[in-house]
């Protein structure tokens, strides 16, 4: 995906307009909220939606990779206590 800039100008209040098309991606409208995130190198205007859409996103896992943690260290316990006899 190609980088557009958009240049914005802090209006009275410290208002900003956001473009139309750029609200349409969001898929917000008046009286909506945006969440400005800080980030590493900037910032990243986003909507409510697409960063619950993200965080989900990354917490998501393959089949492959999905794990019984709790199950994994049970079995474990489980082998140390065999291999001390008790």
């Amino acid at each position: 995906m190609a980088a557009q800039t958009y240049h914005l100008k802090i209006q009275a209040q410290g208002r900003v307009v956001v473009p139309g098309d750029v609200r349409g991606e969001l898929g917000v409208s008046e009286g909506d909220e945006l969440i400005l995130v800080k980030e590493e190198h900037g910032y990243r205007l986003t909507s409510r939606r697409l960063l619950a859409e993200s965080l989900y996103g990354s917490l998501k896992k393959s089949v492959e990779e999905e794990r019984d943690l709790t199950q994994e260290l049970l079995d474990e316990r489980q082998t140390e206590i065999e291999g001390k006899g008790w």
